[in-house]
């Protein structure tokens, strides 16, 4: 049985997206008996978010302050941190163990074993040292089994926008999900909204009070792929969620909260999937009402745009990369 240790960052400013991705991941290589133990910083809903799904889990604040003592009973070691220096990747791997990572940018991911990376181009890894194995591209976009499933599920848009999803990741760092909800229901009073807070979310009992007829709150949910599906189209960050809808094809309309989503959420754009609304602190507020009047035809053209890119099968693809290890 393989013992992997999967180093993952997450805070309340960086959100759960990381460590839900590995936490598909994780739980995939479980079935296939792997052992698992997650190193994470001292952040409760990240604790408790392991706590679920029964990982165990160790604090690590720095992660690169990994230590020998706590690599030494790993098989293999799995990296969610993004830019790594390439000391911290050389001494991890003095015990010749295999060392996966993933969004790296850092001068570490000319190290690493497997370089995994579903925002960027195979093209990109030419100048990688031809021992470092890649995963580049939106095939491996490691989503939860579920969204495999549903994208064989045919979308239907007959009409005007029925329903809403507002989910601004685990966190929701800025506070915008209230505020988008005012300005949808200012255009269009009778709009059906559902507020989904993350497990990071700190806003909990404004969103309460924002409950009305029209207006549901769903607190974290483990029916991800189910909840885009049901909604005619998504108000999300330019993260993993973005990913989700386009797998379900569920129109995506992004509100970025860190910088590396704008790339992300400004591609899925270029090529239909996608309208990308900007930066959390100076989004496009102005293109709500056009959004809102979206037409059947183009709700489906951005549907089936993102069903064309993500086909929800990129977690087996990497577990079975990481598994050949």
């Amino acid at each position: 049985m393989a013992k992997i240790g999967i180093v993952c960052k997450t805070s309340f400013s960086q959100g759960m997206g990381h460590l839900v991705r590995q936490t598909h991941i994780a739980k995939i290589l479980r079935k296939r008996e792997a052992e698992i133990i997650f190193f994470i910083p001292d952040y409760p809903p990240a604790q408790s978010w392991l706590d679920q799904y029964q990982f165990p889990h160790k604090i690590l604040n720095d992660p690169l302050a990994l230590t020998e003592k706590e690599t030494a009973p790993l098989d293999l070691i799995i990296l969610d941190i993004q830019d790594t220096p390439s000391t911290f990747i050389k001494k991890i791997k003095q015990g010749k163990k295999p060392v996966v990572s993933f969004e790296d940018l850092g001068e570490g991911r000319h190290h690493v074993n497997l370089l995994i990376d579903c925002n960027l181009d195979e093209k990109n890894s030419v100048d990688l040292p031809h021992h470092v194995q890649t995963l580049f591209g939106t095939p491996y976009s490691g989503l939860a089994e579920e969204f495999e499933t549903l994208h064989s599920k045919k979308r239907e848009f007959n009409g005007p926008i029925e329903s809403v999803l507002i989910t601004l990741g685990g966190t929701d760092p800025h506070s915008l999900t209230s505020l988008l909800a005012d300005k949808l229901l200012q255009i269009q009073p009778n709009l059906s909204i559902t507020l989904l807070a993350g497990p990071g979310c700190k806003n909990i009992p404004a969103l309460k009070d924002r409950q009305s007829e029209t207006v549901k709150l769903l607190e974290s949910t483990s029916q991800m792929a189910q909840t885009l599906f049901d909604h005619s189209v998504v108000f999300c960050s330019g993260g993993i969620t973005l990913h989700e809808a386009m797998a379900v094809g569920t129109p995506a309309f992004v509100i970025n909260q860190v910088s590396h989503q704008a790339e992300k959420a400004g591609c899925a754009e270029k090529q239909g999937a996608a309208m990308n609304l900007g930066m959390a602190e100076s989004w496009d507020k102005n293109r709500l009402p056009v959004i809102l009047e979206s037409s059947p035809d183009i709700l489906k053209k951005m549907s089936q745009a993102g069903k064309s890119l993500i086909d929800g099968k990129g977690l087996k693809r990497v577990a079975d990369a990481i598994e050949l290890l």
